[in-house]
């Protein structure tokens, strides 16, 4: 007897701008053609474009396979809860999964981590998903291409960002440019100078302390 085929699902992905901070829009990913994990998690919300897209986007399988988050918490903190699967291509080549969804909390900061046990954090109630290798790749590329989220306050702060980094003499010895990003309430951009490798991390208001009460309450195990 033959195993029943699986489902093969089509994803789909949109910028989304919340709360009107037109500079931080998010990626909201759709299955199927209805947004992810809002059954279970109303108004968990996904990464930055900059985070989540491009030419190395942790949404690209790896042969591997890795654990990526692919959505956060409502209050928009990644470290106050996520949704991470891990994403693995099938042997074939043929198939891209996300399976064993889990939350971690004060682990992921941006969609990846460095480290992360498999069998701690909290199994979601979710399934695993199964979409078409080709399909699935070809909308990533896509929205990778599409930089419309981009306003001009971003387009500054990345070409900052850029001649910076390229220009090493106009950073004090010892230092490196950790993030350049638009002020939080006023004209102008913000930076961070670091010791040590820089990092793709921007500010956010995620810096500040979750008060988010209601996170986890579907979550099993």
């Amino acid at each position: 007897m033959s195993l029943p085929a699986r489902h093969m699902s089509t994803l789909e992905l949109r910028f989304v701008v919340l709360n009107n901070r037109l500079d931080w829009p998010v990626v909201q990913i759709l299955v199927d053609g209805r947004e992810a994990f809002t059954d279970q998690l109303p108004g968990w919300q996904g990464f930055d474009p900059a985070d989540v897209l491009g030419d190395r986007s942790p949404l690209l399988p790896d042969v591997r396979g890795r654990r990526v988050a692919v959505y956060r918490c409502s209050c928009g903190i990644e470290g106050c809860g996520v949704v991470a699967p891990v994403i693995v291509p099938s042997p074939d080549g043929r198939r891209v999964s996300w399976v064993d969804f889990r939350d971690y909390v004060g682990v992921f900061v941006g969609p990846t981590t460095r480290s992360v046990d498999h069998q701690e954090g909290g199994a979601w109630p979710i399934q695993d998903l199964h979409f078409d290798r080709g399909q699935y790749v070809a909308e990533i590329r896509r929205a990778s291409a599409d930089q419309s989220w981009e306003t001009p306050r971003r387009a500054t702060a990345r070409l900052v960002a850029a001649g910076l980094r390229a220009h090493r003499g106009a950073i004090p010895p010892g230092l490196v440019v950790g993030w350049v990003s638009p002020a939080w309430d006023h004209d102008g951009i913000q930076l961070s100078l670091e010791r040590g490798q820089s990092g793709p991390r921007r500010p956010s208001r995620s810096d500040a302390r979750c008060l988010c009460r209601n996170r986890g309450r579907h979550r099993t195990g």
